[in-house]
């Protein structure tokens, strides 16, 4: 076998350790996510209709689960009807209690997302 086969081979190696990685770290990601949703007694459908209850003629833009001071919260972001603002809604996935409801302007949320506070 020449020597560039052999480069060749180890590189294609090389390669496909490091994809098996990656996927491997977004496996862990997805399986701590269906870890969180395996203990909430809330599902995102619950979660959802609690935080419109409290953001009347709002849209659902999303949701997720996340563990918040030890808690096990779902975060709903609505926008809210006739503004430019987003609620930020956070919801108990044990018993589908509104947390807390926080408007926020686009401002607000780029600042959230470039700074990781979320």
């Amino acid at each position: 076998m020449s020597v560039q086969c052999k480069a060749g081979m180890a590189l294609l190696i090389g390669m496909v350790v490091t994809t098996s990685s990656f996927q491997g770290v977004a496996l862990a990601a997805d399986s701590a996510q269906n870890s969180h949703a395996i203990h909430a007694r809330i599902t995102r459908a619950q979660a959802e209709k609690a935080a419109l209850s409290r953001v009347p003629g709002g849209k659902l833009k999303g949701a997720k689960l996340e563990q918040e001071n030890g808690r096990l919260i779902w975060s709903v972001d609505i926008i809210t009807p006739f503004t430019k603002k987003m609620a930020a809604v956070q919801v108990d996935a044990q018993t589908g209690r509104v947390l807390s409801k926080l408007a926020q302007n686009p401002a607000d949320r780029a600042e959230e997302s470039v700074g990781g506070k979320k």
